[in-house]
């Protein structure tokens, strides 16, 4: 009580003065708008989301890291030794399960695991591309006072078959630290006409002020190109010839005209104020400002050859065009408590706040204006290491009623014997843009009164770090569900969806001899629309030691990854969506992956061969997505560095010669 009083006392008196023009400008701003009444549904996620399969291993280094939404909690630097997080270079394998991709890198993807992704109302619904973005909330500052630099290149056999990843955060005088993270993508691909191309750049400054005030300023822009074949037309001329390779297959889109383009940028603002402190605890108002402008491409204006491949989407002989563009204006208002039970974690957390989105969105040939309010709120309660809980709820408010977001963790540490964590959440979410309505050559093709999807996932997982195990149970339920039927059209169940999932981690030792195993099961009720594998196995053999008088740590072995038979989504470019098929099933395929990879001191290097399967038979390929043959064996090599230099004319003091502790005066 004593707590909550001294809370509202320090809003109080911080709205009566004016240490933060700029805050008070924004709560004006929001309460001075009178939300209009929506014909279509609302908005982004405030917070990047990553799949909940992805495995994140602290890095053995201590090195930690700060975000622009969240600068009171610190995150762990990922792991850098030469295993499995730097091997496995595709986005798309980079999970338990990996996502179906269109067989080259950088392609279209979707999760095989099935997955209840995070959403908040309205958004334009094209999600093909989201494994090879940056987003301005993800941006990493570094808590140290020393130069942090990383990169990573993959190349493949040919010149435009590369990618890049490159970070750097530096911390200035004043404690003002910058940070930048650049990413791309090139690939042409085995088949004609399949060019994947990505470009993503991140830049931003973290500036605490004064003592008690601090902001993130970040701007991120994103460009992904993708030349469209429409997958080949048969798969049974290969390897039975000398002019038998992939290069020659013929592909349904062969006018060389299908393109996709899609960008995006986006400029973040954030800004803290600590209103005061009661011993341990802090009291903070929050706000965070987002401009961002979206613009999607789709386009064929050669249909000679193309014309058959659209069918029922051919309402213009002359070419088919597919446009929108969506400008998003976001302020987040909040204002929370903390106490620090260290420098890296809050032992409890209690937030709450108001969101407001206006959107402009253009729809070839007309355009709308909408508005999304939500009132939100967060919870953390961490005494211990053996007991954390995560809370958070989103709340629909005026047009936006009935919609809403709800999810909680809770992990509890009970030792040698193991850790349980529960997971719950709740949401439910208008139907996404394109579900509602698609307009082609700006000719309205469809325009569906959907109702809203009420989706529910249950989870628990239990691991046992001493025996290297760790077992998962999930439960999704998702009433109203919307998918895309075999003609390519939006489509809603009448029943609910059900699947059920388990997931099992474990790694055996033997010496220096490893064998790394995860072994996943689904099922669902709704054989109709769900057509995603049943059981899937992914292994690594490897040796795993020391050489060269133990100043190399080597890794030498096999991935191995299989899955029963199913028939996988096809693909439709024109609106970037997956689509079911009935023409192609996929029988088992043994995938198979030889590599090497060591570290020196910060160099790490690997060498894979991949797809070793089709040296014994050259003439069977591998789906993920129908008619889009994965890779055929091919090498691939990258190489990654790591710097931590010192900075010229920045005072060790400031922050602590090589200390990951955060930088003076950020209210920590």
């Amino acid at each position: 009580m004593q707590e909550t009083t001294a809370f509202l006392a320090s809003i109080r008196n911080f709205c009566c003065t004016s240490a933060s023009p700029w805050l008070l400008l924004s709560w004006l701003y929001l309460f001075g708008i009178t939300p209009c009444v929506l014909s279509a549904q609302q908005s982004d996620s405030l917070e990047a989301q990553r799949p909940l399969l992805r495995t994140v291993v602290p890095d053995t280094s201590g090195l930690f890291f700060t975000q622009p939404m969240y600068p009171e909690r610190h995150v762990p630097e990922t792991d850098t030794l030469p295993g499995a997080a730097f091997r496995f270079y595709d986005p798309a394998r980079q999970f338990p399960i990996d996502y179906g991709t269109l067989g080259n890198l950088g392609s279209s993807a979707r999760p095989q695991f099935f997955e209840t992704a995070y959403r908040r109302g309205f958004e334009v619904g094209v999600h093909a591309f989201d494994l090879y973005q940056l987003r301005a909330e993800d941006l990493a500052f570094y808590r140290i006072s020393r130069t942090y630099s990383k990169v990573f290149f993959a190349q493949g056999k040919t010149q435009n078959d590369n990618m890049l990843r490159a970070r750097v955060s530096r911390t200035f005088a004043d404690n003002i630290c910058f940070a930048l993270d650049y990413r791309n993508f090139n690939n042409v691909g085995q088949f004609r006409y399949q060019t994947a191309r990505h470009n993503s750049i991140s830049a931003g400054i973290w500036w605490p002020i004064r003592e008690r005030y601090q902001i993130f300023l970040v701007y991120t822009r994103n460009t992904h190109q993708q030349q469209e074949n429409g997958g080949i037309v048969t798969d049974t001329l290969f390897g039975t010839g000398q002019f038998s390779g992939p290069i020659t297959a013929e592909v349904r889109l062969p006018d060389l005209a299908a393109q996709t383009r899609i960008s995006d940028w986006t400029a973040l603002g954030t800004q803290y104020l600590d209103l005061g402190k009661n011993g341990k605890r802090t009291f903070r108002a929050a706000h965070s400002i987002q401009a961002r402008r979206e613009k999607y491409k789709f386009y064929d204006t050669n249909l000679k050859l193309d014309s058959l491949y659209y069918d029922t989407f051919l309402v213009d002989v002359r070419g088919i065009r597919n446009f929108i563009d969506v400008f998003k204006l976001e302020n987040n208002f909040e204002m929370l408590t903390f106490r620090n039970k260290n420098p890296e974690t809050p032992s409890d957390l209690l937030a709450f706040g108001l969101s407001h989105t206006y959107f402009h969105v253009q729809q070839e040939p007309g355009d709308s204006v909408l508005n999304n309010l939500f009132a939100t709120g967060r919870m953390v309660l961490n005494p211990s290491d053996r007991f954390v809980f995560k809370g958070k709820a989103e709340i629909g408010l005026l047009s936006n009623f009935g919609e809403y977001h709800l999810d909680g963790k809770l992990e509890l540490g009970m030792g040698s014997v193991g850790r349980l964590q529960i997971a719950v959440m709740s949401q439910r979410t208008p139907p996404s843009l394109l579900q509602h309505q698609l307009f082609i050559s700006q000719r309205l093709f469809w325009q569906n009164d959907f109702a809203k999807p009420l989706e529910t996932t249950l989870s628990a997982t239990y691991s046992f770090p001493w025996a290297g195990l760790s077992l998962s149970g999930r439960s999704h339920l998702v009433n109203n569900y919307l998918y895309f039927d075999q003609q390519g059209l939006a489509a809603q169940t009448t029943s609910p969806l059900q699947v059920v999932q388990l997931l099992g981690n474990v790694s055996i030792k033997a010496g220096k001899i490893h064998l790394d195993n995860t072994l996943a099961l689904q099922q669902a009720n709704r054989s109709d629309v769900f057509r995603l594998p049943k059981w899937f196995s992914k292994n690594s053999l490897y040796y795993q030691g020391q050489v060269f008088k133990l100043r190399m740590d080597l890794r030498l072995g096999f991935d191995f990854r299989v899955n029963n038979s199913f028939r996988p989504d096809g693909y439709q470019p024109m609106f970037w969506q997956f689509v079911l098929q009935d023409e192609v099933e996929q029988k088992p395929y043994p995938w198979i992956d030889g590599f090497v990879s060591f570290k020196v001191e910060q160099f790490m290097f690997f060498f894979r061969y991949e797809n070793m399967a089709m040296l014994a038979n050259p003439s069977k390929v591998y789906y993920q997505t129908a008619r889009y043959p994965q890779l055929f064996n091919t090498f691939r090599l990258g190489i990654g560095w790591r710097f931590l230099d010192g900075n010229i004319g920045v005072p060790e003091s400031a922050t602590g010669s090589g200390s990951t502790r955060p930088p003076a005066g950020v209210g920590n």
